[in-house]
């Protein structure tokens, strides 16, 4: 009978022990797991690159870099006495920033300074080359939503970056509508005599403008939108 016991009694401290070394082992490769996963720290602003935009990342929050619009909307009636909205240019805007060298990045911290319609943003590792526009991958984090407000908007990326392109839609400045005035066209006209352009020329120009201006149409520029800083975190 004791010797039954102490054989039961041995098999469950050894069943305990396996137990006990099996629960360190799997705390121990889980607790190391958990200290090699350094928090991410911030890039230095010294490391970051903008051509457009240089204030976006020059680590001051008080500067702000705007997206270059090129375009304008022109509205007016046309010949079916239709009104007609026209958009002349593009209604899309981008900027790039660049790191010093490839760089694992876990988010981009957006600082808006206006709100920014449409916003997306693309990577890639690759340096410039003919086929480098094709080597850029979506960040699919709050794609083409439309960022509003001034408190910073977390973007996460995930992976290994050289550059990061920021898309974005333009908006109508409706402060600075041209609806063209005889200041105006007198305006236009000495810009085109300042370029030497030929009386003939400046005269189509002229008349183009009169018609325009007799139908009631209006031209109505396209305006960036503005960010006050772009904030990178991850690996140095």
């Amino acid at each position: 009978m004791n010797r039954k016991w102490t054989t039961h009694n041995f098999g469950h401290r050894l069943k305990m022990s396996c137990y006990f070394i099996a629960f360190a082992l799997c705390f121990g490769v889980t607790g190391c797991a958990v200290l090699q996963e350094v928090p991410p720290v911030e890039i230095s602003a010294s490391r970051l690159y903008s051509e457009k935009n240089p204030a976006m990342v020059d680590g001051k929050l008080e500067t702000i870099g705007i997206f270059e619009a090129h375009g304008t909307i022109r509205k007016g009636f046309g010949k079916q006495r239709q009104y007609q909205r026209q958009v002349i240019g593009s209604l899309k805007t981008e900027t790039l920033i660049k790191l010093d060298a490839p760089t694992y990045i876990t988010y981009v911290d957006v600082y808006p300074a206006s709100t920014i319609p449409r916003f997306a943003l693309d990577v890639t590792a690759e340096e410039k080359s003919p086929k480098w526009t094709l080597s850029f991958e979506a960040v699919e984090d709050k794609r083409g939503e439309k960022v509003k407000g001034t408190e910073p908007v977390r973007f996460r990326i995930g992976r290994k970056i050289l550059y990061l392109r920021l898309t974005a839609y333009v908006s109508e400045d409706s402060e600075n509508v041209g609806v063209y005035s005889e200041d105006a066209i007198k305006e236009m006209e000495a810009s085109l005599k300042a370029m030497n352009t030929s009386s003939e020329a400046t005269e189509k120009v002229r008349q183009r403008w009169r018609k325009q201006r007799r139908e009631g149409e209006m031209q109505i520029p396209l305006k960036g939108a503005s960010i006050r800083e772009v904030k990178f975190y991850g690996r140095q």
